[in-house]
């Protein structure tokens, strides 16, 4: 997974305004940090915070990616 830079100020300074969401359309992201991440497709989240933010909007109904899925992306093993 490569990282995007932004560099446009007006989108730079919402990420850094500390509310955890942007809209943009009518989209909604929820925004984390990672301080670092592997070359893979697993996130890392060092904030318990955030994690704790990440981990609410996961287990709330999401209609897009499976349970097992966002296991996954987690990187967590789910037992049979």
């Amino acid at each position: 997974m490569k990282a995007i830079k932004i560099q446009n100020n007006d989108v730079l300074d919402a990420v850094n305004s500390g509310s955890p969401y942007i809209e943009i359309g009518n989209r909604k992201f929820l925004l984390f940090e990672v301080e670092q991440y592997p070359d893979t497709n697993v996130y890392e989240v060092t904030d318990t915070e955030e994690e704790q933010l990440l981990l609410e909007a996961l287990e709330g109904d999401n209609p897009i990616l499976s349970d097992l899925e966002i296991d996954k992306l987690l990187g967590f093993a789910r037992e049979a």
